[in-house]
């Protein structure tokens, strides 16, 4: 596991993180964006394959970078209370534009649902022309 954070982060909190077996990343303060730099990173690793799971932000942050090449939402019939605030809305909000997915494939998991299309930007890396 990979912790990336900003190189002004706090040095005891990094030294309990990797003391908990993952390697933290810090992000020089002059780079535009912690994404690109994360991702040239691991990809001089060699790394070709990316899994992100992440809260609101994460996601919203990957969208709005154009990073993402495959999104996968699940829904489950239930409706969250309070304490399963589950809100990506203002997140959404901040992308500026809509982004199509393609080649949509939607699943059914007992009730739960889900829905998986490539981005523009996944569509292009592999070469598939947009329906």
């Amino acid at each position: 596991m990979m912790v990336v954070t900003d190189a002004n982060a706090n040095p005891e909190k990094a030294k309990q993180i990797t003391a908990n077996g993952a390697e933290v990343l810090f992000c020089p303060a002059d780079v535009k964006s912690n994404l690109d730099y994360m991702i040239a990173h691991i990809g001089r690793r060699g790394v070709q394959h990316l899994l992100v799971e992440g809260g609101p932000t994460v996601i919203g942050s990957f969208l709005k970078e154009g990073l993402a090449d495959e999104v996968v939402v699940y829904i489950a019939p239930k409706i969250l209370g309070r304490q399963g605030n589950a809100d990506i809305s203002k997140s959404m909000n901040r992308l500026g534009k809509n982004i199509d997915l393609h080649y949509v494939d939607t699943k059914h998991f007992g009730q739960d649902i889900r829905i998986a299309g490539l981005t523009q930007k996944g569509l292009e890396e592999i070469s598939i022309p947009s329906k």
